[in-house]
């Protein structure tokens, strides 16, 4: 398997400077064949956010991945994702994905329209997953994430991007079945086992830091990661940021499988490798050092509701909450209602029973979610 990941200098969305930087940086990893093929291209669209919010895949970068694989000779491209919150008819306008897709002759798929079940006989915690009718129907998947910070799963990249080929709301489900980290991640490396997806161009010239992936804040990072190998590109883009490249769980449990890798050493780096390029003071999320497994195993009752209590968990900001309900429509565990009517209407949620998958965090237009460490009801501390 290709294990070398192309990274390249790309100071801005000038068309030409992206397009060269893409181009540049698949040309270092190699391995890209999509000729004659229909090739199925997946940014990330959290939330259908203005460019600037830095939300999702920046559409200049999406319009370089367009022209790079029709001159490479695709047969069609097609390109997809499914917010949580969206429904069917979603176009991805406010992003400006939607245009550069129509200018450039790609087809944008609806992924809530078809269904398809895909066996995953090797998976570790699941066998097999609902996803969109789009990946049975094109020859080649290529994730196209955004670099971005986590507050669940600490980093986004090329291998969490794929977890948009599940339809809608139905992700949410996935995270009350896998509610760990841990859990999570290895249900994410089973998706990647049954998708097999070919090929990753990551968009980190300006990245998400903080509170990601929806309510942080840009960060230059000046960069183009391309590869065949997604867990050496996640790798590689986690290193740049600052994260130990094994301490993340989904890089820790697909190294772990050794399928794309056993090592970090084994990537190879043509070209500028993650040390030139390091951004030493990338604001993260805090890597959660004790095991929770364990401490579950032996401590008694009383204690597991104290340290409980200490945990991060969603806190709704009232004075900057619209009240448009996606918080409520994307929690599988139907922990938040509304209370009261009018002017005096609140999002409430239920923290005794939160399952703290952020989901609520992650999708709300606002920034009106904060995760927070409190005792009692009284916020402690904010994550940074």
């Amino acid at each position: 398997m290709n294990k070398k990941v192309g990274i390249e200098r790309c100071a801005s969305y000038e068309p030409q400077e992206a397009y060269g930087a893409l181009k540049r940086a698949v040309e270092l990893a190699g391995d890209l064949n999509v000729t004659g093929k229909v090739v199925l291209l997946k940014p990330n669209i959290l939330f259908d956010s203005p460019p600037e919010t830095v939300v999702c895949t920046h559409p200049v970068f999406l319009e370089a991945a367009i022209k790079l694989v029709g001159e490479m000779g695709a047969k069609r491209i097609l390109v997809g994702d499914s917010p949580a919150i969206q429904g069917s008819g979603f176009s991805a306008k406010a992003s400006g994905l939607e245009d550069v897709i129509r200018k450039n002759g790609a087809e944008w798929m609806d992924f809530t329209t078809k269904k398809i079940d895909l066996a995953c006989p090797d998976g570790k915690v699941i066998k097999k997953f609902t996803l969109t009718h789009a990946a049975e129907e094109a020859d080649i998947v290529i994730s196209i994430p955004k670099l971005k910070t986590h507050q669940l799963m600490y980093f986004t990249g090329a291998i969490k991007n794929i977890f948009g080929l599940v339809p809608s709301l139905s992700k949410s489900t996935y995270h009350v079945r896998f509610p760990s980290r841990e859990a999570f991640a290895s249900m994410l490396v089973d998706l990647i086992l049954a998708v097999k997806p070919a090929y990753a161009f990551m968009d980190a010239v300006i990245g998400m830091e903080g509170h990601g992936p929806g309510s942080g804040n840009p960060r230059h990072a000046g960069l183009v990661f391309a590869s065949s190998n997604l867990l050496a590109m996640d790798i590689a883009a986690t290193s740049v940021i600052g994260y130990p490249p094994a301490k993340t769980p989904v890089n820790k449990d697909a190294l772990e499988r050794g399928i794309w890798l056993s090592d970090p050493g084994e990537i190879e780096y043509p070209a500028l490798s993650p040390a030139d390029v390091r951004i030493h003071d990338y604001v993260k999320i805090p890597i959660k050092s004790s095991k929770s497994q364990f401490l579950d195993f032996v401590l008694p009752g009383p204690l597991k509701k104290l340290r409980d209590s200490f945990a991060p968990l969603p806190v709704i900001n009232h004075n900057t909450c619209v009240r448009c309900g996606d918080c409520s429509r994307i929690c599988a565990s139907e922990l938040i209602s509304t209370s009261g009517e009018g002017k005096e209407r609140l999002m409430i949620i239920n923290h005794d029973r939160c399952i703290r998958c952020f989901c609520c965090h992650e999708v709300c237009p606002v920034k009106a979610i904060d995760i927070t460490k409190r005792r009692g009801g009284t916020r402690l501390f904010q994550d940074f």
